[in-house]
């Protein structure tokens, strides 16, 4: 089987690439930036590099919010014909941090309450009805930039005036006290391959890698679980991970659709690029067995309606062999009793 891991090409996806390499028979890596999506009266066409996109098994779409259109366009067009691990609209809903909110609570995942503004008149009205401390974020941004603590209203008032220049939305979202500490939970496939704590620095309340924190082992209690593989499931994800926070109920804050793998690996001494590259190969197994099925069901019904069929037999040694196809429509089984009719190039088979 062929996979094709399509991102900006960062250290994670070359480490998942690697491990798939034991599973796949062909593992190519490909620039997200040399992709072309071609909308035509003939339908979707996709391009790598000015020519047509080779054809693959499975297909593990990951980059940033800067190309969510992209993505999910190029899932739409080969998500039929590959297994890709993010729903097209994992991409749209993954990449802006309300919407990903919007949908949690729609599948009963527990969220902080948070709030929407269009304008800084409105995001300042919000703030005069509310309890501090606040944190504040803009809808996209990743390893924890874009977002904002707030302890007053003059504080959350100055950095409004200050985001004014970006003319996004803003996003208000109560603070749960959790000493600095988040919990970020790997999801693949079905379960969990990873988890771990993370601390801020002192003079930081993000805790992500990436702004400094520190990540620890962690084993998650099976209510954590089940909300990081809800999460995952309400996105269509089948790959991501899920920042949790710890306050008096476990909260999702955050799903992240293309996920850093040095610090979780480093923190629980596991190979998660191996767990996300079997998990891969697995359903990638699944659905082309799915898809078989599909299309042997879907000429299955063609017969039925027609009850005929154009193919070609294979002769050996004096012995017609029928397709599979054929025998799977006729319903006739090697124990049953049967009547055959033949005539120059006709042979009709009946059972008794």
């Amino acid at each position: 089987m062929k996979l094709a891991i399509i991102s900006l090409k960062g250290e994670s996806s070359s480490k998942i690439a690697d491990e798939a390499s034991n599973f796949f028979s062909e593992v190519e890596r490909l620039d997200l930036r040399k992709i072309e999506v071609h909308s035509t009266s003939k339908g979707l066409e996709v391009l790598y590099d000015g020519n047509p996109i080779k054809k693959y098994d499975c297909i593990y779409v990951r980059g940033s919010h800067k190309y969510s259109l992209l993505q999910r366009t190029l899932t739409e067009a080969l998500g039929k014909e590959s297994y890709m691990p993010l729903r097209p609209s994992s991409f749209t809903i993954g990449h802006d941090k309300f919407l990903t909110l919007v949908e949690l609570e729609k599948n009963k995942v527990p969220i902080p309450a948070t709030y929407l503004a269009a304008t800084v008149n409105s995001a300042k009205k919000i703030l005069s009805k509310i309890d501090f401390p606040i944190i504040m974020k803009l809808s996209t941004g990743t390893q924890g930039k874009g977002v904002m603590f707030a302890d007053s209203v003059q504080s959350a008032n100055s950095i409004l005036d200050t985001l004014e220049v970006f003319k996004q939305p803003y996003i208000i979202e109560e603070y749960i006290e959790t000493n600095t500490t988040d919990i970020r939970v790997i999801v693949a496939g079905d379960e969990v391959v990873g988890a771990m704590k993370r601390k801020a620095t002192p003079d930081e309340m993000r805790a992500n890698i990436h702004m400094g924190g520190k990540g620890t082992n962690y084993i998650p209690a099976p209510d954590i679980e089940q909300i990081a593989l809800k999460a995952s499931k309400a996105i269509g994800a089948d790959i991501c991970a899920v920042d949790i926070l710890e306050g008096l109920k476990p909260m999702v804050i955050e799903v992240n659709l293309s996920p850093g793998l040095g610090g979780i690996t480093k923190a629980t001494g596991k190979n998660i690029a191996k767990s996300i590259a079997k998990v891969l190969y697995d359903k990638t197994k699944l659905f082309k067995s799915s898809k078989t099925s599909q299309d042997y069901n879907n000429v299955l019904k063609d017969i039925n309606k027609n009850e005929e069929i154009v193919t070609n037999l294979e002769v050996k040694a004096g012995k017609i062999r029928l397709p599979e196809i054929i025998t799977r429509a006729s319903g006739l089984r090697s124990d049953e009793e049967v009547s055959i009719s033949v005539s120059k190039g006709k042979l009709i088979i009946k059972k008794m």
